[in-house]
């Protein structure tokens, strides 16, 4: 269903910006009808960490909380996202951070999503639409705010 895709290159270093989107706990601070995000459970390998989280996203009487899984590269060169359970008959996401000189990358940003389907779920389909296509630029203002 929706798709999304978005790169922007950023004065800040890939680690910098990894670590931002990496940082599930302080979305509530600073993304659009994030009303709570929280890490639920951690497990470490190799050369990846997943990490099992909870966001409550909405506004007013529209309130979801989804769980997904967070997917991050040791490396801080991605992370990947998929939904585990919430308003979405599936949600996938990745990020990618590219180097591209000292404090200086590029930060890629694409997800597809379809939300189960019923009468809410259309009306809060622009919600979602709107909401994801200010998130890469609420992780760069964020990033202004701590750099």
């Amino acid at each position: 269903m929706p798709k999304k895709e978005e790169t922007q290159q950023v004065p800040y270093s890939k680690e910098q910006m990894f670590d931002l989107v990496s940082n599930i706990n302080d979305y509530k601070l600073f993304l659009p009808w994030c009303n709570d995000s929280k890490i639920i459970n951690k497990v470490e390998f190799e050369d990846y960490e997943i990490v099992i989280a909870d966001l409550e996203i909405g506004y007013d009487q529209f309130v979801y909380t989804y769980r997904s899984e967070v997917k991050l590269s040791k490396d801080k060169s991605s992370i990947n996202v998929k939904n585990l359970d919430g308003p979405f008959k599936y949600l996938t996401n990745e990020w990618k951070f590219i180097e591209i000189e000292e404090n200086f990358s590029e930060v890629q940003f694409n997800i597809d999503f379809e939300l189960n389907l019923s009468l809410l779920d259309i009306l809060m389909k622009n919600f979602f639409n709107l909401a994801f296509q200010r998130m890469v630029s609420a992780f760069i203002e964020r990033a202004k705010e701590i750099y």
